[in-house]
């Protein structure tokens, strides 16, 4: 399994345990999932590199290459693994309001 199928299995294992658990055979499903993630991501990252020109050094190239692999990595997760994980609830903080007649003078 490569580390995007790692990736997928530990984000769903911690914020979806119950879909989780319904998988068969995880192994498998992430290691297939892996693959694909690394294709979708080999498949977007030359459409986000930016433009080469003559006065470019190497680090700047390089730079730009990585920058690219990067939001290519970033946007191909949220598809294919955070858009399924269901959001967290929101945890109010049990602040309540001041009792007015307490503050009288």
């Amino acid at each position: 399994m490569n580390t995007h199928g790692q990736h997928a299995m530990e984000t769903m294992k911690n914020h979806d345990p119950e879909t989780f658990s319904q998988i068969p055979n995880p192994e498998d499903y992430f290691s297939t999932l892996g693959k694909q993630i690394q294709e979708q991501i080999e498949e977007l990252m030359p459409q986000l590199l930016p433009p080469r020109t003559s006065d470019q050094d190497t680090l700047e190239v390089l730079g730009g290459i990585n920058m690219a692999r990067f939001r290519a990595r970033e946007m191909v997760y949220q598809e294919m693994i955070y858009s399924s994980i269901p959001p967290e609830p929101e945890i109010m903080e049990d602040n309540p309001q001041p009792d007015p007649d307490e503050y009288e003078d």
